[in-house]
């Protein structure tokens, strides 16, 4: 990719904020690139800014670069660099006779939180902004992901979407019908695209036009990943249409440690580094 790619241009998407008081407000969500930028693409990018220097050469340093921001993390430093700010924690609880002994690590979680650093806020605090309303849909609308409220080890609650519990997709137009083998929903791994996950119809245990809810795959394992629904329901008095209409939801929602950890620091959050579990804005 050329350095012209990167814009420095967010759009942001208006919604219409349809259980609020006020008739005409909106609520903003920004709207991320198909693309996923890899270390790779980091590579040859950084290639080309510094005159063409070998891309496998700068990607070799790059993944070092990696490793060694893991094994510091994980000997106990803090590491800061201009992007990000990432701090080692601990939760879990023992009792006083397991003091004594090597800790449980099905007790004890160590991971780490990360923030923005000083040049990534100073990125984003500098890019352009552009907003439009997102337009009248006539096919499904796919407004955010939810799961339940459950307690952590730490005694914290937490929404974050985990394999083999239920999670909620909400919106407009849904309801999953009609005869083409594709209607159903489709999560896609953000890290390996090539790694797709689709639950059909009939695995949706709640199935409505503005909800959807059924147990998330084990195969979604923790990470990224783009959710997709796609159905030939209607609305209206036509409740079946012909052709199979297709809706991604906006932003790539997190699942498991990849939300309960990654968007813990002070410049993070759910909503603001990844995130990705929205409260439902339809009720």
């Amino acid at each position: 990719m050329a350095t012209t790619t990167f814009t420095k241009l967010i759009s942001l998407v208006a919604y219409d904020a349809t259980l609020t008081e006020r008739p005409d407000d909106f609520y903003l969500r920004a709207k991320t690139m198909p693309d996923t930028i890899d270390l790779h693409a980091v590579a040859r990018e950084t290639a080309l800014r510094l005159g063409g220097k070998n891309e496998d050469e700068v990607y070799t340093l790059l993944n070092a670069a990696e490793s060694v921001k893991c094994d510091a993390l994980s000997s106990g430093y803090i590491v800061a660099t201009p992007t990000a700010l990432m701090q080692p924690c601990a939760s879990g609880t023992v009792l006083k006779a397991d003091l004594s002994k090597a800790p449980d690590r099905t007790k004890v979680k160590v991971y780490a939180t990360l923030s923005m650093g000083p040049a990534l806020r100073q990125s984003m605090e500098a890019c352009q902004l552009e907003i439009f309303t997102q337009p009248a849909v006539v096919g499904p609308l796919l407004n955010g992901a939810v799961a339940a409220t459950r307690t952590t080890a730490d005694g914290a609650t937490t929404r974050v979407p985990l394999p083999g519990k239920n999670i909620t997709l909400t919106g407009r137009n849904l309801k999953l019908a009609g005869t083409d083998p594709a209607v159903g929903v489709t999560f896609t791994s953000v890290e390996t695209p090539s790694k797709k996950v689709f639950v059909p119809a009939e695995d949706v245990t709640i199935n409505e036009p503005k909800r959807l809810i059924f147990v998330l795959p084990a195969t979604v394992t923790d990470g990224l990943w783009r959710v997709s629904i796609s159905t030939q329901y209607g609305s209206g008095s036509s409740r079946v249409v012909k052709n199979l209409r297709t809706y991604e939801l906006d932003e790539p929602i997190a699942v498991g440690t990849a939300a309960e950890e990654g968007g813990s620091g002070s410049g993070g959050g759910q909503g603001g580094g990844g995130g990705i579990i929205d409260p439902d804005p339809l009720g």
